[in-house]
């Protein structure tokens, strides 16, 4: 009898159960392993069609196990793909309906019902989808990120091998004719790559694009690798009394230097926070400001157009009779820059010998001196040699790589080794303290700004940050559409909510933006005392972080995560007679979570969870396989603001982070505490009752690493 014909429909998994969403979960939290636990959660048929084994007693294949151990961050999104092989009718939609070649698509909801809404929950909750679309009927999506990951490709070869195996095709077949098949089944097409794209990913290859060094490197060898500059004294005795030993606050060199540079040269040698695609965010070195890419553009017009035609719309521009407002674009300032010492850190990241910049002295004359490498178009060091202190913008507006019809050559000048501290110092000294911008404003562009004292008694200074930072987090509850707190706060004193604006404020600003705390800072204030950082997050992204916590908690409270039964206090409150709102129903909260007698819409509630999240998460913060900072910080978010916009960019960065796995168990154990209301928790005392029970509970967990932060806070 001759071998059956391979059939794609026998990939057919049951998407009408949430558990193939829960799968994204469990295999993003490191939970694929607890086979005991996995058999009381999940669907058996769903299980074993997701990972791939025919019987529950099988062992797990070791690509998932390879995955697991090494791509923590990519782990959601490659069981999202892994999600698009587990039904046919899924990789036929993908392929021919929703994908395009941009490493992406728009996910449309059709008529499918449980299966597509399922499906676009997945999208939202592997990070490939925005938060904000998760109710949408159209949801733009993108895979690019695991793309960018070498290596993890292979892994995803094995599941394909595996899949192609289970419809019917000869390991002969395969061995012989693998990306044939693959791709007249239009698997590339799944999963928005192209045949070449497909290919060179599955063998280990990353897939991005890297603009090359185009311009003649080696007349720019030959004039900036060597730097003839002047070096300048400046120092007071009185300044030897200042205290050098706080932390980030070493005693400076007693001069700096000035010099002239090519603007492209120097943007290539300066980390000014540009997100390169081929290296993980773990490398990124974004430890002290955002970019705002209008002002880049800005600078760019007016250094082409001058003033006042850099001002004008595109149809007044071409205009000839305006030609004749063009004028030149001077950059007279100096650009302000740090030169990274030998062995420095920034994060993780220590500086390499190869790529490190050197002060030289010939003939009583000193010269700043770049590596050879940095003319290579292979160069793409790990930390580069320059930090931008100031002028980050104007070397944003130009492109490395472009070439320049004459020269452009600006100030510069240049500290060695400058401490962090001092950095920041700077920063504020020229840009807020003379100029009175939006102080808030400069805490973003310098977030090392919120941990100096030397602020805390000024009148424009941390007091008026933490106050002014948590109400701005507030109204961002309160108007993000995905927030479960939207609408739900009493902003002006007349609506009709269980908490006010000024509860929600006092409780952000007195844990998440506190000075001290015993030795526990706040988190968006105070310096990882081990890791003698501060966190460097923009409005949106302190933002996304307390909304993306407050919405797992909620989840973690919906009927298909906390089943009838498990939890007493939920059930009761369920079964209260009062009926949702539309909003409440639409946003998919709980009645445990809404009701008048439950403490997490109260005051109460609000402020134990803030303390001890904050505590918890800083806790974290300092544990050495835990890089906040990591999470990149993209020019897209805007520092000035809170954008629904740079909400979204910023909850899916997280999404993408370990970080997010610890909110979702930290989640699952808060609501383990009895929130119905309680004479217990009443009063100011109460906010402590709330903590310790909240600890009693983290302390039990059986999650080691929950238990573990627990432990420490104990």
């Amino acid at each position: 009898m001759p071998p059956a014909k391979p059939d794609i429909t026998k990939l057919k998994t049951s998407w009408t159960k949430y558990d193939a969403v829960q799968m994204i979960d469990i295999i993003g939290n490191d939970e694929l392993t607890d086979r005991e636990r996995l058999m009381e959660q999940i669907n058996h048929s769903v299980l074993k069609a997701y990972i791939g084994i025919d019987s529950n007693d099988e062992d797990i294949p070791e690509y998932w196990l390879e995955l697991i151990k090494k791509f923590p961050k990519e782990r959601k999104l490659f069981a999202m793909l892994a999600a698009v092989f587990t039904h046919y009718e899924n990789i036929s939609d993908f392929a021919d309906e929703y994908a395009t070649t941009n490493m992406g698509g728009v996910f449309k909801i059709g008529d499918g019902g449980k299966h597509q809404t399922n499906l676009r929950s997945a999208l939202v909750e592997s990070g490939a989808a925005l938060t904000s679309f998760r109710r949408k009927q159209e949801v733009p999506y993108s895979f690019a990120k695991i793309y960018e990951q070498a290596d993890i490709g292979k892994l995803f070869k094995q599941l394909l091998i595996d899949r192609l195996s289970r419809i019917g095709y000869t390991t002969s077949a395969i061995q012989s004719d693998f990306y044939q098949i693959c791709y007249s089944l239009n698997f590339h097409k799944a999963i928005s790559l192209q045949k070449g794209q497909f290919k060179s990913w599955l063998e280990g290859k990353p897939i991005f694009q890297i603009k090359e060094f185009k311009y003649d490197s080696s007349g720019f060898q030959d004039q900036y690798r060597k730097n003839q500059c002047i070096q300048l004294y400046q120092w007071l005795t009185d300044w030897n009394d200042v205290d050098y030993t706080l932390p980030m606050r070493r005693k400076p060199d007693d001069h700096f230097y000035l010099l002239k540079m090519d603007i492209r040269i120097l943007k290539r040698i300066s980390d000014v926070h540009r997100r390169k695609a081929n290296k993980p965010s773990s490398e990124e070195t974004n430890v002290q400001r955002a970019l705002r890419e209008d002002r880049s553009i800005e600078i760019k017009n007016f250094v082409h157009l001058g003033f006042p035609m850099s001002t004008l719309g595109e149809r007044d521009k071409n205009n000839t009779e305006n030609q004749a407002l063009r004028m030149p674009g001077f950059l007279p300032s100096a650009i302000l820059v740090n030169i990274i010492g030998p062995g420095e850190k920034r994060g993780n990241t220590t500086m390499q010998e190869k790529d490190l910049i050197t002060i030289s002295h010939e003939n009583g004359h000193p010269y700043i001196n770049i590596p050879n490498e940095v003319f290579s178009s292979n160069w793409s060091p790990e930390l580069k040699p320059l930090e931008v202190i100031d002028g980050q913008h104007r070397l944003w507006a130009f492109d490395e790589t472009e070439p320049i019809n004459g020269s452009f050559e600006v100030p510069v000048i240049a500290y060695y080794n400058l401490d962090r501290a001092w950095q920041a110092y700077l920063f504020y000294v020229i840009n807020i303290k003379p100029k009175k911008i939006n102080t808030s404003l400069g805490y973003d562009l310098y977030p090392l700004l919120r941990t100096q004292e030397w602020l805390e008694n000024s009148k424009d200074g941390l007091k008026v940050y933490r106050e002014t930072r948590a109400q701005e987090l507030v109204e961002a509850l309160w108007k993000y559409p995905e927030s479960p707190w939207c609408n739900r706060i009493s902003m002006l004193g007349e609506e009709a909510s269980y908490i006010s604006q000024n509860a929600f404020i006092r409780a952000l600003r007195d844990s998440y933006f506190r000075t001290s705390r015993r030795s526990i800072n706040g988190l968006f204030t105070g310096v990882i005392e081990n890791k003698n950082q501060e966190l460097n997050w923009v409005r949106a992204q302190q933002a996304g972080f307390v909304i993306m916590l407050w919405d797992e908690i909620a989840k973690s409270l919906s009927l298909e995560v906390t089943k009838t039964g498990e939890l007493p206090w939920v059930d009761d409150l369920r079964s209260e007679q009062f009926s949702l709102s539309t909003q409440e129903r639409e946003l998919d909260l709980d009645k445990s979570f809404v009701s008048k007698n439950s403490n997490l819409s109260r005051d109460q509630g609000v402020t134990g969870i803030s303390l001890f999240s904050n505590d918890f998460f800083y806790i974290l913060a300092t544990q050495p396989n835990i890089d906040l900072n990591s999470i990149e910080w993209d020019i897209e978010i805007d520092e000035r603001q809170i954008e629904i916009e740079s909400i979204d960019l910023a909850i899916n960065k997280f999404i993408a982070h370990p970080v997010y796995t610890y909110v979702q168990f930290f989640a699952k154990e808060a609501i383990k505490l009895d929130w119905r209301t309680s004479p217990r928790y009443r009063g100011s005392g109460g906010y402590k009752e709330v903590y310790k029970d909240l600890l009693a509970i983290f302390v039990k967990s059986e999650n080691e690493a929950i238990k573990g932060i627990a432990d420490q806070l104990n």
